[in-house]
């Protein structure tokens, strides 16, 4: 059998590090991303991957590790979509083009890569097939729908992925390797509703109704709901309307997420913030967002606390604290076949900003890890007696 710490002596970083840097200078949104798919394609060709597909449910990537021995197919998945933020780090390759990977999934994508790297002289140990699945549009809930629909699981027995973990506490280390039992991420209801009317000058505004006050009312009635129990977040964030103050418009956009770990609790506060809304006056509710939570598989998550141990056996698995109400569409994976989510512990030097934040970052130190983590468990999952 493999020794498992061979990976360790694989130095990688610098690889990982280079492709990190380079997609942190080149952002794209949603399923708007070629340059993004081109680079990770080229990539992947000069790594040596097989069945290199583009276009996967329009901008997804996937290739395919073909092992010697005979086994199962486990996916290793990386987000690599950014976010329309303007980024303010002033680090030497931020992106100049107004968006900004503000959530890691540039590191997502490079350690994904960098799992490739590690397992491609492996085959001989490799039982099985591993297939890289790089998604675009996480940030909104379309990648993994589309690239589902395009058949990406086909084939595909078990899936794991990751996510970096910023959250400064004490009881964590830098690159601890961080799980739960519970669901990795929150049931998530986003919504946005159009309040119209003919529209105006505002000297008749007694007489002609006001999209503003009717979407205000709205807001207003929401923020009131009385705290249903549980973890929960139910919010407004967005508030479009009018263009002077003596015009009256014809409409006003108001726009929230209603967020759970648990479905009931989800789905009552979604009935009540539906119901706000229809007495309020909408006109139009659209849903944005229509997600699960992510189910971590039981045997999975085993075997996954046992490769930790077997890499780093000074640490190992450190269980998660607190869960942050994220959203995360690898539940749509979770959802069809065995899953696991971790998370990687990367804050970096100095202050520490929020996801989604314009000064986000990471420690890039630890990216390696997240390889030798992905390559580590491919190897070994499969194998009963652990």
């Amino acid at each position: 059998m493999l020794d498992l710490t061979q990976l360790l002596h694989t130095d990688i970083s610098r690889d990982v590090q280079h492709w990190r840097r380079t997609l942190h200078a080149m952002p794209e949104l949603r399923m708007d991303t070629p340059n993004t798919e081109a680079y990770i394609a080229g990539q992947l060709q000069a790594l040596g991957a097989e069945d290199i597909r583009t276009g996967v449910g329009g901008h997804g990537v996937t290739a395919v590790i073909k092992g010697a021995l005979p086994g199962k197919t486990l996916a290793i998945r990386a987000d690599c979509d950014g976010l329309p933020i303007r980024e303010e780090t002033d680090l030497p390759f931020a992106s100049q083009n107004g968006n900004m990977h503000a959530c890691g999934h540039d590191a997502h994508t490079a350690m994904a890569l960098g799992a490739a790297k590690l397992l491609l002289p492996l085959r001989d140990h490799l039982h099985g097939n591993v297939k890289l699945i790089f998604q675009p549009f996480e940030e909104g809930d379309g990648g993994a729908k589309a690239m589902l629909a395009d058949g990406v699981l086909e084939g595909v027995d078990a899936i794991i992925g990751l996510h970096n973990h910023v959250t400064p506490d004490d009881d964590y280390v830098t690159g601890d390797v961080l799980v739960t039992e519970e669901q990795a991420s929150a049931n998530i209801f986003a919504w946005e509703a159009t309040f119209r009317a003919p529209g105006g000058h505002v000297a008749h505004s007694r007489s002609i109704p006001n999209p503003v006050h009717m979407a205000c009312n709205a807001v207003a009635q929401i923020a009131a709901l009385p705290e249903p129990g549980g973890e929960t977040v139910n919010a407004v964030s967005v508030v479009h309307g009018g263009s002077r103050n003596n015009i009256i418009p014809t409409e006003c956009t108001i726009a929230g997420s209603v967020r759970a770990f648990d479905p009931a609790l989800q789905q009552l506060m979604r009935r009540q913030v539906l119901d706000i809304l229809e007495s309020c006056g909408a006109a139009e509710v659209r849903t944005t967002i229509d997600v699960m939570s992510t189910t971590i598989d039981p045997a999975l998550l085993h075997r996954f606390r046992s490769t930790v141990q077997a890499l780093y056996p000074q640490r190992g698995c450190q269980t998660l604290k607190k869960r942050d109400m994220i959203g995360e569409d690898f539940a749509r994976y979770a959802a069809r076949i065995p899953a696991l989510y971790f998370f990687l512990h990367d804050p970096p030097e100095g202050q520490c900003y929020p996801l989604h934040h314009p000064k986000f970052d990471i420690c890039e130190s630890v990216l390696a890890k997240g390889s030798a983590l992905f390559a580590a468990f491919a190897l070994q999952w499969q194998d009963e007696t652990i």
